[in-house]
């Protein structure tokens, strides 16, 4: 029997253990990691064309309805399209839509459709009438799915992106879109380069039903092939992709996307180092030390591998929740007491965590909630140094004085090993000043469904820009996109946030004057402190050497279509 023949047979087996709960996913890729030992060239040789990655965080649907976390972006990115994209300089640039038009006064946007656009080959259009199993993009499709986001039926996490935003959606023919506006909104084109925009097909919604996410039908360079829960979900080449390269060939260039969502990440990176994955994201700092220099460089034992660096437009923080009508606020001194929440933000040593926990992996969240990269970031914006001292007196000045009489807070996190180091880092420094924090981990997906929910008072999240606008970060304030039904999860109400945010979106104002606008706002947000301000995230990943056309940009995306793997050896 060959090596690949055993590995087959013994997936198959290993998959039927998993699925009569006899063999857990963990004991199940610790099995694939001792079969793999066994002639790792062999099965490597068999699967080259696929890119190989890990996702510890989870994912937990493929709907893009509900792809509000970046493991869940990626992978409905490989399978979907919108009618624009961002072009690799973060402009906007044609996809589904050939070309559009904007009115003058901003509020109406008219798209024409490319013909050659078609949907994933799938079981849902046989039974809905095509015999060859797929069809292509009509305008009526764009309007089914930008309406599926905002009218409720998708239930989905990006329903504020569109909310009090369209007048309407219509399709006057078949290669006709037209979007009309309550406002002008400058941003708008930005907003459907998100996985909200993506386009679907109504038969394979309806077909599927709540399975949807399970089994997801998009236009993307990758279709659907099947989905271990918690152990591996595959993608397949999109023979029917409408996008060539500069020499002609149809994209992608890959056979397949395999994602694992093993949770360790010390056993992701040794899996990495014996070719097993394409490429890593996420080093565990217990060993961040041995792998990067002081400067984030690679040490020489590394030197064999790719490194992606990029400033992300991010930026990671604590959340406070403040409505004390909610239950994660109801009983927390954090909701009600301001100087109690700008004396945690003193007492954080942001440039210590970012050397020595993250290994030069950050960049201190000092001047705002901007991230140094963003067109628009302004370093006078007032922001909280290391000042324990000042954290001293605003404890005292909230009632507590050393911490005395302030119960325990509850910092909850997702299960990964960084954002816990992070936190532990912090628990010390908060120590320091007399407060006491206990921390709690929850896989991601379960994590961020109880921020939304209101059931946290203090959590550990982070947020990536979804389109290089400063925008995109002043909506998580706005009274109007409070969650479940929006972004802004620590429910601050301030309605001088909400004015200067309308005046921000007028048409007229360049963007000087815009980032002027968003200046204030950051002013008053800091002062608030609904969020203990963390650090800016730098991209950085790693890759085999035999892996070409990847990129890495400030918005974190992971793009495949123009990656080719050579035939060059695996390091042993």
């Amino acid at each position: 029997m060959s090596v690949a023949t055993l590995v087959r047979s013994s997936l198959a087996i290993a998959h039927s253990l998993i699925k009569n709960e006899a063999l857990t996913p963990y004991v199940f890729f610790g099995f694939m990691l001792i079969l793999s030992s066994c002639n790792r060239t062999s099965i490597q040789d068999e699967f080259t064309t696929y890119f190989r990655y890990n996702e510890p965080d989870g994912i937990a649907s493929l709907d893009p309805a509900l792809a509000s976390y970046q493991s869940a972006v990626w992978a409905t990115g490989h399978l979907n399209n919108g009618l624009v994209e961002l072009d690799s300089s973060l402009n906007i640039a044609p996809c589904i839509a050939s070309s559009w038009e904007i009115s003058l006064g901003g509020t109406r946007l008219t798209f024409h459709l490319r013909p050659d656009v078609w949907f994933h080959t799938d079981t849902c259009f046989i039974a809905a009438g095509y015999p060859e199993g797929a069809r292509t993009v009509t305008a009526q499709d764009v309007v089914f799915s930008i309406k599926r986001i905002y009218d409720g039926s998708a239930k989905s996490t990006g329903a504020w992106v569109y909310r009090d935003r369209i007048t309407s959606v219509a399709a006057p023919d078949d290669t006709t879109v037209v979007f009309t506006l309550s406002a002008p909104f400058a941003p708008f084109l930005a907003l459907l380069t998100m996985p909200y925009g993506y386009i679907v097909p109504h038969e394979a919604v309806s077909f599927y039903g709540d399975d949807f996410g399970q089994h997801p039908v998009g236009t993307g360079p990758f279709m659907f092939k099947q989905w271990v829960p918690d152990v591996a979900l595959q993608l397949q080449r999109n023979p029917n992709y409408f996008k060539v390269d500069g020499k002609g060939d149809r994209l992608p260039l890959l056979d397949g996307v395999t994602i694992t969502f093993l949770r360790d990440t010390k056993s992701e990176f040794l899996e990495f180092m014996h070719g097993g994955y394409d490429m890593v994201t996420s080093v565990d700092a217990s060993i961040a030390p041995t792998i990067y220099d002081a400067n984030g460089k690679l040490q020489p034992r590394y030197s064999d591998f790719q490194i992606f660096r990029s400033p992300a437009l991010s930026v990671e923080y604590y959340g406070v929740l403040l409505d004390t009508t909610k239950p994660g606020a109801r009983h927390s001194p954090l909701a009600t007491n301001k100087w109690l929440r700008q004396a945690l933000n003193y007492a954080i040593d942001r440039h210590r965590i970012v050397a020595y926990v993250l290994h030069g992996k950050g960049i201190p969240a000092r001047h705002g909630l901007l991230p140094p990269s963003l067109p628009g970031y302004d370093s006078t914006v007032p922001g909280y140094n290391y000042n324990p001292d000042e954290a001293r007196r605003l404890l005292a000045k909230a009632g507590y004085p050393n911490g005395k009489g302030l119960p325990t807070l509850v910092l909850q996190l997702g299960n990964n090993p960084r954002t816990a180091s992070v936190a532990e880092a912090i628990q010390e420094q908060w120590k320091e000043i007399g407060v006491s924090v206990e921390l709690r981990q929850v896989d991601f997906p379960q994590h961020l469904s109880q921020v939304r929910a209101g059931e946290l008072e203090l959590w550990r999240t982070s947020w990536i820009a979804d389109y290089p606008d400063a925008e995109n970060f002043m909506a998580l304030f706005i009274s109007s996109n409070q969650s479940p039904a929006g972004p802004n999860t620590t429910h601050l109400v301030h309605r001088l946030l909400d004015s200067l945010y309308q005046e921000a979106l007028k048409p007229g104002y360049s963007r000087a004057e815009r980032s002027a606008l968003y200046a204030q706002m950051q002013t008053y947000i800091v002062d608030e402190a609904p969020w203990i301000f963390l650090y800016h995230d730098v991209i950085i990943r790693m890759a085999q050497p035999n892996i070409h056309g990847l990129t890495v940009d400030g918005t974190g995306r992971l793009q495949l279509e123009h990656v080719v793997k050579s035939s060059s050896s695996l390091p042993s």
